[in-house]
């Protein structure tokens, strides 16, 4: 009920807010040309992105080491705390500085997945198995952050036109009542179901 209601959220927010949808085509496009960019030049990233991935394989570790029958509920509560502070990020600040905060962490986050995908495959991994450790928690994850990202290109360009951006406790709001059920979804998707159709390709 809660995911439904943010997906019609989000959907009515975009219909009826044109800046938020070219924010969103803008967040894409970036996002995808950041993929692109990560695969391209994986031999150069790889010694800049891989610290910080092992360190957030190293946190979610950790985070799991407790009794066995809640590892799969406090992995749950990681991935969503974690992805809910970006969307924090992007939704609250991502529009300062010429959404300066919202350019780098798509650029980060692309690049990072097209670097996976190159070393993966690469080593020899199936392209459908690396996207089937991505697609079943992504389809909604990714749209999310794509939409948080959006909401903060629209905010930029607004302040940009010098005219006045919605006050904190809106864009609270959107974070909480549109962002956070779609995160909150892929984050139990993520650890129930994505190791369930990954494990069909490997």
């Amino acid at each position: 009920m809660w995911p439904e209601l943010a997906i019609n959220h989000g959907v009515k927010a975009m219909t009826n807010r044109p800046n938020l949808r070219r924010g969103f085509l803008a967040a894409t496009l970036f996002f995808v040309l950041s993929i692109a960019a990560g695969w391209l030049f994986a031999q150069e990233l790889d010694p800049v992105l891989r610290p910080g991935l092992e360190n957030l394989l190293g946190a979610a570790e950790r985070s799991t080491q407790v009794d066995s029958q809640y590892q799969s509920v406090a992995l749950t509560a990681f991935i969503f705390l974690k992805n809910l502070s970006v969307a924090a990020i992007l939704v609250l600040i991502g529009h300062v500085a010429f959404a300066a905060p919202t350019i780098f962490t798509l650029l980060v986050n692309g690049a990072l997945i097209g670097l996976l995908a190159r070393l993966f495959i690469e080593g020899g991994l199936d392209p459908l198995a690396f996207a089937a450790g991505i697609a079943p928690h992504g389809v909604v994850e990714l749209p999310a952050l794509l939409l948080a990202a959006g909401f903060a290109f629209a905010l930029a360009a607004k302040r940009l036109r010098g005219k006045t951006v919605p006050g904190l406790g809106s864009r609270l709001g959107f974070l909480l009542r549109v962002i956070a059920p779609l995160l909150l979804m892929a984050a139990v998707l993520e650890v129930y179901l994505t190791p369930l159709v990954l494990a069909r390709f490997l």
